[in-house]
């Protein structure tokens, strides 16, 4: 069995309350994340449980306009590091309309550097409507020469970003053009 799976199955025996919530949340019931490295554990605010967290938050985008966290909103910034949560995780888009959202720029550095580096994260923005939703950027932070994401307007449309040295690069899309 690999690590991922044993993770999530013991996460599971261990949390099924919140296996129950998370799933509500994909189905608009609610709208709270739920950690792998519980809030009671002796290693919820050290750099290893906030790294274990962080590629399993998820944000869900609902307004007009959203500033996307991937759900890293919601982590704390450990003790001592200072900075920003690490941009990462995956953000669901259920705005009726179009949602105008923000992408703030990565923090060049790998993340075992302590101060919430994003080198090597990656953010998926996945719409769940049939909207032409954008995601917008510093100028030349997408690829190194574009700064605004558009979706096709089709639901299922996607893109995957992974940071490297303060750039956001296309790692996967469906429906996206960027420019």
């Amino acid at each position: 069995m690999n690590l991922i799976a044993l993770l999530l199955l013991s996460s599971l025996a261990a949390h099924p309350i919140a296996w129950l919530a998370s799933f509500a949340v994909l189905f608009g019931m609610a709208t709270t994340a739920f950690p792998l490295v519980p809030s009671g554990s002796p290693d919820q605010d050290t750099l290893l449980g906030e790294a274990a967290n962080l590629p399993f938050q998820f944000q869900v985008a609902a307004g007009a306009t959203d500033a996307i966290t991937g759900g890293g909103g919601v982590l704390g910034v450990p003790p001592g590091v200072g900075g920003s949560v690490p941009i990462c995780g995956t953000v669901f888009v259920t705005t009726a309309g179009v949602d105008a959202m923000t992408l703030a720029t990565p923090v060049a550095g790998p993340p075992s550097g302590g101060k919430n580096q994003n080198d090597g994260l990656s953010i998926t923005i996945m719409s769940t409507t049939a909207q032409a939703h954008t995601v917008t950027t510093a100028a030349n932070k997408i690829n190194g020469n574009k700064h605004i994401a558009t979706f096709a307007g089709a639901v299922g449309n996607f893109v995957t970003f992974v940071a490297y040295q303060g750039i956001w690069y296309m790692e996967a899309q469906a429906g996206i053009t960027l420019s």
